[in-house]
């Protein structure tokens, strides 16, 4: 017959320290309660099967869904595009992998001339901050982007307001300061716009000696001519991106597929003719300008990233706008100045949750006495091991 010891406590000769077990271990028929920490060796076992947790989390399952194995026993992670979300899983990457806190406003023009001024506005606080002059080059018309180490990329600077250039400046997010003049584009833009596959390659369009948009990495400055517009060079384009595809309108409505570099036709395109411009949030929804000739009071089309397709339309309550320095955030859209009959540093506030759009003296820019055009760039902190797409 088994022996048997009744204790109220078992510790080792010297009553601090482990306690080990001979090989062939211990059972136990009741509970066991555990002050401390569990670390052991070999597989944890339920009824002598696997103890199932979740599934491995890295950044190739940024954001996707948690789903049940059924009769398997096995949770798996649903990476495929198009279900786990309204958008896909690419859209809740894309969603997930960018944590957004500030807003760089650069450049800009009023009347005939054009600055070099940088603002920063944080999210948290709402409140704007004048860095001074810090793009190597002035510029309005333009458009920036930002790389993984967040640099921010600002392009078609050409030291006026209304120029033809190859030239891109580029600031430093983190300390925010000038980073000197970034590689030039492979051919000159004028009045330019620019769509993100995000934080890789921006895609940069408008006037100037191609038709071709330039496709130029964030990362290493190495760019040249890639699709040709099917509608040739065009002046002040507006544009939006998402996960996997732009849009681009002037005259004509084009989405754009970044994985294939291909155009296809947008036959439901908002009426701007791109002199007013788009808001992109990372939420699967636009708002973009529905009049043209520079500044309007019309209403702005809520509309889906991917589709492009209208979903609602958002008053602007009596306000113009036009020419709009533009950024996104997690909650909220801003602009940064505009045109509404005079190039200006007025502030504006998108709510996402609302879709209501108002005027907001805290988003306000400082330094020059107008910003109209200028180009906005979003900084934060990259999660969970994201690198764009």
């Amino acid at each position: 017959m088994a022996s048997r010891i009744k204790v109220d406590e078992v510790t080792n000769l010297a009553q601090s320290g482990n306690v080990a077990f001979p090989t062939g271990g211990a059972s136990f028929s009741g509970n066991v309660n555990v002050n401390g920490n569990i670390d052991f060796t070999g597989n944890l076992l339920q009824n002598g099967s696997p103890f199932l947790t979740l599934p491995t989390q890295d950044a190739s399952n940024l954001g996707a869904v948690l789903r049940s194995g059924g009769t398997s026993e096995v949770a798996y992670w649903d990476t495929e595009s198009g279900t786990g979300t309204a958008m896909g899983a690419d859209q809740a990457r894309y969603k997930a992998g960018f944590n957004i806190t500030k807003g760089y406003s650069c450049c800009g023009y009023r009347g005939g001339t054009s600055y070099k001024n940088v603002n920063v506005l944080t999210h948290s606080t709402f409140s704007q901050v004048n860095l001074g002059d810090l793009t190597n080059w002035s510029g309005a018309y333009i458009d920036g982007k930002p790389g993984l180490n967040f640099t921010g990329y600002v392009f078609a600077t050409g030291d006026g307001w209304n120029v033809t250039t190859s030239q891109v400046s580029k600031i430093n997010m983190n300390t925010n300061s000038n980073a000197g003049a970034a590689a030039s584009m492979a051919g000159t833009k004028h009045r330019a716009t620019a769509m993100a596959k995000d934080f890789n390659f921006a895609y940069v369009h408008g006037g100037g000696n191609s038709s071709q948009m330039v496709k130029y990495n964030l990362n290493t400055e190495a760019n040249a001519f890639t699709t040709t517009h099917p509608d040739g060079t065009q002046n002040n384009p507006a544009s939006g991106q998402a996960a996997t595809v732009g849009h681009i309108a002037t005259g004509s409505k084009r989405s754009f597929n970044f994985t294939t570099e291909s155009f296809a036709a947008w036959p439901d395109g908002p009426g701007t003719d791109g002199t007013n411009k788009t808001l992109s949030s990372r939420d699967g929804f636009q708002y973009w300008n529905t009049g043209g000739g520079y500044r309007t009071s019309s209403d702005w089309h809520l509309r889906d990233s991917y589709t492009g397709g209208r979903l609602a339309n958002i008053s602007k309550n009596g306000i113009t706008t036009g020419e709009e320095s533009m950024h996104t955030g997690n909650d909220f859209g801003f602009i940064c100045g505009q045109y509404d009959g005079n190039q200006n540093n007025n502030g504006y506030l998108f709510t996402y949750a609302s879709h209501t759009f108002t005027r907001d003296s805290r988003m306000d820019r400082s330094g020059p006495p107008g910003t109209a055009s200028a180009a906005g760039i979003e900084f934060g902190t990259l999660m969970y091991g994201y690198t764009g797409f």
